[in-house]
């Protein structure tokens, strides 16, 4: 293969399945992979490439990087049922131990957005600076009454179940 040739394969396989890298249909079996990444290695392999300079050399690696990897995923029976399952969505890689970057964390909303009538926004407004200043008893009282006006708010009443566990917490 030549400097051009290991260059044009490099650029497309950004682009490519791991059966595309090692040529082969998604329904090869074991064997046929590890036949496969052999004819990849014969010809893909940096070593084959020394004499032709570190640009070939290079090039060759991060080539054969990607054939590796591809073999070893598609000859695990586990990690090829998990890749092929991501393929079906459009994901060309599976790095094993690599996860996707999680969804961020909700934003916890104040007790002020929680509530929903006037006088229990008030209320809970005034549970929120309580809370901020470790008043935690004279919160839960603000809340309490907060809740005697927005009785049916079951956002409202987890947040005083917290507020209680936190009390329960507390040293006397």
């Amino acid at each position: 293969m030549t400097l051009a040739s290991l260059r044009a394969r490099l650029a497309a396989i950004g682009d490519q399945s791991y059966y595309e890298i090692l040529r082969l249909p998604s329904t090869s079996s074991r064997g046929e992979v590890k036949a496969a990444f052999h004819e990849f290695a014969l010809a893909c392999h940096p070593d084959q490439y020394v004499d032709e300079g570190p640009d070939a050399s290079l090039a060759a690696s991060e080539l054969f990087k990607r054939g590796v990897e591809a073999y070893k995923v598609l000859t695990d029976p586990g990690l090829r049922a998990r890749y092929d399952e991501g393929l079906l969505q459009g994901k060309l890689r599976f790095l094993a131990g690599v996860t996707e970057k999680p969804p961020p964390a909700p934003t916890l909303r104040t007790l002020e957005e929680i509530a929903t009538t006037p006088r229990s926004k008030e209320l809970a407004k005034k549970a929120d600076r309580l809370i901020s200043a470790g008043r935690l008893e004279e919160a839960r009282v603000a809340l309490v009454t907060a809740l005697q006006d927005d009785y049916e708010n079951e956002e409202l009443k987890e947040r005083l179940h917290v507020l209680y566990d936190a009390l329960a917490l507390e040293p006397l």
